[in-house]
């Protein structure tokens, strides 16, 4: 009778909370429980013990917890994450990752990359036929950081490292206790340093090539009555290697973080604040062979090429850029978080997780272009301005019964979107007659003369899950799970009311053409998520896996698709996945020392696809439609041999093509592969260190490789078989570690660093397409990114006790 009138009242309040999810209020949740930054960490129980499926939500997994997992889950840890080298920021930590490809134009973290995992991608690097951008979750200590509406994260959100203790990346949509609204390609978790149960603190700084340099911190209080916190920062300012003409497109950025965490009988509570911010001037992409009606001087009124130099990596430099009198954009990504986590034990098997959270972001341009200025005047100028402010609530518990453990709840988010963007020219040649007034006006920030949008974007996302793990026997895991998601939206064109002097009128302005063309609309999806895994370990030591879900997220490219597309027309974009592998983790055997090794299959199908495409024609990207399917195998080996030694390797094969892909003009390019997916990526790495009179020397040396990656073309619409070809990158580094005997009291540890990325100076393209036109005037011309050369690096960082 006991069992029986405990587990009723549970089965109506997980009633409730499916119910709930549908006419407004969800339950919310995240499970509040905090990992340790080291050894002496303060401890707040075994995770894994309380939500029965692995939480990568609320704490770094372990290996062995990874290893029991139905899920394929990669741990990025410190020692992988020096990869990046001491200015590095997200996109750089994780290109570590298996299946994880990231390109960026930048060798610090203030500037935009894109990442993908198998294939499905973040991030704002490129958007040239990027089919499957923003179906990639991140998430910050557990909190969302992507914006709901537009659905895309970038980088520069976490440009500091220094202050991040692991990162989790879950290929798929993984456990519905851990996803949020845009999982269906993957997630992404970054850990922050935790408050630790002994005061500490450390202080680094670095400089190196392009000029490039930072300091950083973190200070713990220790354990104060049971309460302990943590405060962390950093700031990064650098050049970059694609310069030109005395500009040498800078950067900068900062991060901050602050937690706290009081602990009670029974369970503890947190408060949590993050702020970030990352500024950036992004260069053009760089023609790959000369063309004689492309000079570093732009083109004149007729849009003929103004005599100069002819501008291409083949005659003006690999890596120069045009001139900042003739061209420049300034980019700015900033990010607020306000968070609070919540964990008790209710009785001895029911738990209550709770996260309540807020986040403001901002992304912000100012462009200026006069390379075209001559016949396209009136895109002088440029600023772009969207904001977004998200608040939101999870709430789950979890039950542990005889033979499983149950966790149900939910979650609800609000969230206003609100995307500005105007072109411009202020010169007075440039003055037009206004309609409204009666007399001319000069372009400006309030009377936009070219192209321009103003919108609104409000949703709210509610969701309602429950996840079962269950143990018949000691060996194998099963793990079923439903989760019920809906998406509601109001598009709101603010066109009219922002610039009331340009005479909008149907779609229309005084002087140039509103990229709002739809009316008011909102949409409301609600779809159901069912997935299931299993895990068998045939011996102590080896177990084979398998899993099978399904995800959905909200139309995608927010403001952008509800402008141009009818709202009857939109649907939720969607994944189905299976995967199936082996894993293994030995503690200690011989050579395998904390060793862990994976290798799986997945096979993902991403349907309703909305695939931008800019045309020089068209201001605004028009919209090609697709679903794409990705298969391949991941890889990955980590091992101390000895106590001295440290090697890891990771290693991936993908196919990604397209089962449909039409066009704007209804052009099908069914079975071409999808662009920029790499057909293997490869990364393996050594670490030694020995030990002479108090000092710890630790040589590093690892090799990176993208393999071929086929190219999309711009001016066609449409993804080709073109390839931009492989390369691989060499990079190596010296740690000196001296001891406290040598140091001054109070001082614990002092480490100096030497990092030198691309070791052996190798020059390649790190990302290409074919060009409509719309930068430099000629459709058809072969455009580049190049990747980073050479560059060297000394750091140095004080540990105190």
């Amino acid at each position: 009778m006991k069992k029986y009138s405990r587990i009723h009242p549970l089965c109506l309040a997980l009633a409730a909370a499916g119910f709930c999810s549908f006419p407004g209020i969800a339950l919310a949740t995240n499970n509040g429980v905090t990992a340790s930054t080291t050894s002496s960490a303060i401890n707040v129980g075994e995770v894994s013990s309380t939500t029965g499926a692995l939480d990568t939500l609320g704490h770094l997994p372990s290996k062995k917890q990874v290893f029991e997992s139905t899920q394929s889950i990669k741990v990025i840890g410190k020692k992988q994450m020096e990869t990046a080298g001491p200015a590095g920021g997200a996109g750089q930590a994780l290109a570590v990752a298996p299946g994880v490809n990231t390109q960026t134009d930048s060798p610090a973290g203030a500037s935009r990359a894109t990442i993908s995992i198998n294939g499905m991608k973040t991030g704002w690097s490129n958007i040239a036929g990027n089919a499957n951008d923003g179906t990639v979750m991140v998430t910050f200590d557990g909190v969302p950081m992507v914006d709901p509406a537009y659905g895309v994260w970038g980088t520069p959100e976490v440009p500091q490292m220094s202050m991040i203790k692991g990162i989790a990346v879950t290929y798929g949509p993984g456990y519905p206790i851990n996803r949020w609204f845009n999982n269906i390609g993957g997630s992404i978790n970054f850990i922050p340093l935790q408050p630790t149960a002994k005061a500490g603190a450390s202080i680094g700084g670095f400089y190196g090539s392009f000029n490039t340099r930072g300091v950083h911190f973190n200070v713990r209080t220790g354990n104060i009555d049971g309460w302990s916190a943590i405060i962390a920062g950093g700031m990064t300012s650098a050049g970059n290697y694609l310069n030109g003409y005395g500009f040498n497109n800078p950067s900068n950025n900062y991060a901050y973080y602050a937690k706290v965490i009081k602990k009670f009988h029974g369970g503890h509570f947190s408060f949590g604040a993050y702020a970030a911010r990352g500024v950036s001037y992004r260069p053009l992409a760089i023609p790959v062979s000369p063309n004689s009606n492309v000079t570093v001087n732009g083109t004149d009124a007729n849009g003929n090429p103004i005599p100069g130099p002819i501008y291409s990596q083949q005659t003006t430099g690999f890596y120069t850029t045009l001139p900042y009198s003739e061209y420049w954009k300034e980019a700015f990504n900033t990010s607020y978080i306000l968070y609070s986590k919540f964990f008790d034990h209710l009785s001895r098997d029911l738990t209550l997780h709770n996260l309540l959270w807020y986040r403001h972001g901002s992304r912000e341009h100012l462009h200026y272009n006069y390379y075209t200025g001559g016949y396209s005047n009136v895109a002088l100028n440029q600023y772009y301005l969207a904001k977004s402010d998200t608040y939101g609530d999870k709430l789950y518990f979890t039950d542990r019964l005889p033979w499983n453990t149950v966790s149900f709840g939910g979650y609800f988010l609000n969230n206003k979107y609100n995307s500005l963007l105007e072109f411009y020219n202020s010169s007075p040649t440039q003055a037009q007659y206004n309609p409204i007034i009666g007399a001319p006006v000069n372009g400006s920030l309030a009377v936009p003369n070219g192209d321009s949008h103003s919108s609104y974007m409000y949703m709210t996302d509610l969701a309602a899950f429950i996840q079962d793990d269950i143990q018949p026997v000691r060996n194998v895991r099963i793990t079923p799970g439903l989760r019920v998601v809906t998406f509601n939206t109001n598009f709101v064109n603010n066109e009219a009311a922002q610039f009331p002097l340009n005479g909008y009128n149907n779609g229309v302005n005084s002087y140039g053409t509103s990229g709002d063309r739809q009316p008011n609309s909102s949409t409301s999806f609600t779809d159901v998520e069912p997935s299931i895994g299993a895990n068998w370990q045939i011996t102590p030591n080896v177990a084979v896996y398998a899993n099978y879900s399904t995800a959905y997220k909200a139309p995608a490219g927010a403001t952008g698709t509800y402008a141009h597309d009818l709202a009857s027309s939109l649907k939720p974009q969607s994944s189905t996945q299976y995967q199936f592998g082996v894993k293994a983790y030995v503690p200690h055997d011989g050579l395998l020392n904390h060793a862990s090794f994976g290798a799986n299959y997945y096979h993902l199908n991403d349907t309703n696809e909305i695939i931008p495409i800019p045309v020089v024609s068209h201001l605004y990207s028009l919209f090609a439609s697709g679903s794409s399917t990705f298969s391949g195998v991941n890889l990955y080996f980590e091992d101390d041999p000895l106590y001295n030694i440290h090697i890891f390797s990771n290693l991936s094969f993908e196919k990604a093509v397209y089962s449909n892909y039409v066009n704007p003009h209804g052009v099908s390019y069914d079975g071409l592969p999808v662009s920029d997916v790499p057909a293997q990526t490869a990364n393996i790495g050594a670490y030694y260190q020995w030990y002479h009179a108090g000092v710890v020397y630790e040589p590093r040396i690892w090799w990176q490789y993208t393999g071929a990656q086929s190219i999309y073309n711009n001016n066609t619409g449409a993804p080709t078989n073109q390839k931009l070809p492989a390369f691989g990158i060499w990079n190596a580094a010296l740690r000196v570690n001296i001891g406290h005997q040598y140091l001054f009291a109070g001082l614990h540890k002092l480490s100096v660093n030497v990092d030198v990325l691309n070791l052996l100076n190798k020059q390649y393209n790190s990302y290409q397409y074919i060009s409509s036109g719309g930068y430099y005037g000629v459709a058809g011309q072969m455009l580049a990114d190049p990747g980073m050369p050479r560059a060297v690096f000394v750091s140095l960082e004080g540990h105190f006790a």
